[in-house]
């Protein structure tokens, strides 16, 4: 399959109206052959050339990118309405580079924190992540990190009558409580059954053990083979031998201390969310996450805020999702990062 960074390129130059004839070959191979790239494609194609708006000044075109919230799972379709560009609009063409950059920048991950979810009646939803990790809030709420080279797949209307995933590869959830409708997860040959409860789950095709790390709450798993069953409590580690031979299976349950525990889940440490924070308590955490120090030169910035989530960005692709948010100038010198007003 096409690498991810390879087809986010080719998508970019589609929208931007610069690909070539075989680059165009390329691309609808790439989403003929995976079903999440043709998911990202038809979202944005369909955000871009849904509807049509006379209006195609700059100021309109700078006054739709200031309402765009970084990682907010906004509703494209009724927010935003746009015409098929003619070939002598340069303002329209500019708007689609500024789209492309936007894709390059956040990848398939913050790409799925975007865009809408399947309509209602699809069986399934697939994500799937290559070099890169990814961040996924279900319909529910519950909150997923997906680590590198990994596959998740979830039931559509998650969350209305059922929950059900099935996992490849690692993923640590956040499962929002919900005692009528229990989530289960299939990874291997067990099944791990969630009411509300974080937990790491590291189950990568073809390796001989499945292990489960058990943070807060309560989960039972099941071994599909057998039926038996093991219920684990908070800092108990669980390792299972993921072989289709039956005499080979065990359940071995550890306790861990909190400290330990950690290991399981470094991972995702370097994963920083925010949900409406001011800018000045977004540039704390931003200092740790990447070791620089943050100045903001405008009190009015200081004050507004964002919401969002950054995975494997570098400061500079983070400080252009913010940008593009909301209308703000930044210099980069060494470890010094300076905020302003854009004039």
């Amino acid at each position: 399959m096409m690498k991810r960074k390879k087809f986010l390129d080719l998508l970019s130059k589609k929208l931007s109206g610069q690909i070539a004839l075989d680059e165009i070959e390329q691309l609808d191979r790439a989403i003929r052959d995976s079903e999440e790239y043709k998911f990202i494609s038809e979202k944005l194609d369909d955000y871009f050339q849904k509807r049509a708006n006379s209006e195609t000044n700059t100021e309109q075109l700078h006054n739709v990118w200031k309402t765009i919230r970084v990682g907010e799972n906004e509703d494209f379709d009724t927010k935003f309405n746009y015409k098929q560009p003619t070939k002598g609009s340069s303002v329209f063409k500019n708007l689609l580079k500024v789209a492309a950059v936007l894709i390059v920048l956040f990848g398939v991950g913050m790409l799925g924190y975007h865009l809408p979810g399947n309509k209602a009646g699809q069986n399934s939803n697939l994500v799937t992540t290559e070099d890169g990790k990814t961040f996924r809030v279900l319909d529910d709420g519950t909150k997923i990190w997906l680590n590198k080279n990994s596959r998740l797949s979830y039931n559509g209307e998650f969350g209305r009558h059922k929950r059900e995933i099935v996992l490849e590869g690692e993923a640590y959830f956040d499962v929002v409580k919900n005692k009528n409708i229990p989530l289960f997860i299939r990874a291997g040959n067990i099944d791990i059954e969630v009411k509300g409860t974080a937990f790491n789950v590291n189950a990568y095709k073809g390796s001989p053990q499945i292990r489960v790390a058990l943070v807060r709450g309560l989960i039972q798993v099941t071994d599909r083979l057998d039926k038996r069953k093991v219920l684990l409590h908070p800092n108990e580690k669980l390792i299972y031998n993921n072989s289709q031979n039956m005499e080979q299976h065990e359940f071995l349950v550890k306790s861990m201390e909190s400290e330990a525990l950690l290991n399981d889940t470094r991972w995702i440490a370097d994963t920083l969310i925010f949900n409406k924070e001011k800018l000045i308590d977004l540039a704390v955490r931003m200092e740790k996450k990447f070791n620089v120090k943050i100045e903001i030169h405008s009190e009015r910035l200081k004050g507004k805020r964002f919401s969002g989530v950054f995975i494997d960005e570098n400061i500079q692709q983070a400080l252009e999702s913010l940008r593009l948010s909301y209308p703000l100038t930044y210099t980069i010198n060494n470890r010094l990062v300076v905020i302003k007003d854009e004039k």
